[in-house]
């Protein structure tokens, strides 16, 4: 695919034009993306709410039936499910599994378990699991 940028800071506002011979789910997702104002999540710690910033996500998994944003040094409550947050993340956020979803960013190796299973290994040392149907989604989103 050919891509132009053409730079102009006097623009009053920016556009982005397609020119494509069919709509594929990767262009859907950099659509949602450059079109989504919001870049970051709201999340609660003792009654608080706060915005967290997309970048500083490392995954969002389900524990004890709690949907839970974790960040490099904190965790976060997310008032809703797996499946609504999944619709509000940009494309850099990946499925692994029906319990979590990993920030691509911050995965340091992907290491293969002598059962055949890979799991994703971040940069602070977590360890998260990856279903078998979700490794080709994640291979592709990786370029492996």
């Amino acid at each position: 695919m050919k891509v132009e940028f053409n730079i102009d800071p006097n623009l009053s506002e920016e556009k982005a034009e397609f020119w494509l011979k069919k709509m594929t789910s990767k262009i859907k997702r950099i659509t949602s993306e450059l079109t989504s104002k919001q870049d970051f999540l709201w999340g609660y710690q003792d009654g608080d709410a706060y915005a967290i910033k997309f970048s500083k996500i490392l995954v969002i998994q389900v524990e004890d039936e709690k949907t839970m944003i974790c960040t490099e040094g904190d965790a976060y409550i997310f008032k809703g499910r797996l499946y609504q947050v999944e619709k509000l993340l940009p494309s850099n956020f990946v499925t692994t599994s029906r319990s979590s979803i990993v920030n691509c960013h911050f995965i340091d190796h992907l290491e293969i378990i002598s059962s055949g299973n890979i799991d994703a290994i971040l940069e602070n040392g977590l360890r998260i699991q990856v279903a078998r149907r979700k490794i080709k989604v994640l291979k592709e989103r990786l370029g492996l």
